[in-house]
């Protein structure tokens, strides 16, 4: 046993090495999607990964060189001597293997590929003087009638909103993948909590065509539903949105 881990320490690091990398591609994600709770993979960030199998080459080479046999050892797999023929198969596939690997990566790093410009977008665009002393009518009311307003805004969300951007209002919608583009999550924290109630009401009264040239390219699928849904019925489509989605609009700034 102790001569074969000899006469293969080389493929044994090979393999510790190639085992770190399917452990960093495939098992991470898995692992931190199960204990981070979210519904989809948590891929290892390419930075991190290339970081992690540098020092496992290191490590290693390292372990290759912490005596003279064990170097000796490392290297005599490569030399063309005799042994088992095991030994002289794995030679073979080295050798014709590692240039082919070493050629597709320099192919696939190499190749011309289609990206998006780099462009400055705004996401949120300044909102439209006409807007701007809007207040939602329903959101300084009585405790009744905000939770009817919820209850009926939820029941309109549903039926206008939920195909683009999901019963959970998270951008999960029948329709979503549709487009280019899409719908954002409404749950993030950094979305429509971000903003105030009346903020929104413009978004869905004007819809896409009523973004400003200056949010260009943020290309926005929204309709516009200033014909088809009365001011009421967006403040509590806002209402309804927000409780959805389990996050409160940002409260205006106060003046000293």
């Amino acid at each position: 046993m102790a001569n074969k881990r000899k006469t293969f320490l080389f493929i044994w690091i090979i393999t510790a090495v190639v085992f770190l990398f399917l452990l960093l591609k495939y098992a991470s994600p898995k692992i931190f999607q199960v204990l981070m709770g979210k519904g989809h993979p948590m891929p290892t960030p390419s930075t991190l990964m290339m970081w992690y199998m540098i020092m496992g080459v290191l490590a290693g080479l390292v372990y290759a060189t912490t005596s003279n046999q064990k170097f000796v050892d490392f290297l005599s797999f490569l030399l063309p001597n005799q042994g088992p023929k095991i030994k002289f198969l794995l030679q073979k596939m080295l050798f014709v293997g590692f240039p082919v690997l070493v050629g597709w990566f320099v192919y696939t790093w190499s190749i011309p590929g289609a990206a998006s410009p780099v462009e400055l977008r705004i996401q949120h665009p300044t909102l439209p003087q006409d807007f701007e002393k809007l207040e939602n009518p329903f959101r300084q009311a009585d405790a009744d009638i905000q939770r009817k307003s919820i209850e009926e805004g939820k029941i309109l969300f549903q039926t206008y909103c939920r195909p683009c951007h999901g019963s959970k209002a998270d951008g999960n919608g029948p329709f979503a993948n549709s487009f280019r583009l899409r719908p954002i999550n409404f749950q993030d924290p950094g979305t429509i909590a971000t903003v105030v109630d009346n903020y929104l009401f413009w978004r869905i009264k004007e819809g896409g065509p009523g973004l400003p040239s200056e949010s260009t390219p943020w290309d926005s699928a929204m309709p516009a539903w200033k014909d088809d849904l009365k001011d009421d019925e967006i403040w509590k489509i806002i209402m309804g949105e927000y409780d959805t989605a389990g996050v409160m609009p940002r409260q205006r700034e106060k003046l000293e």
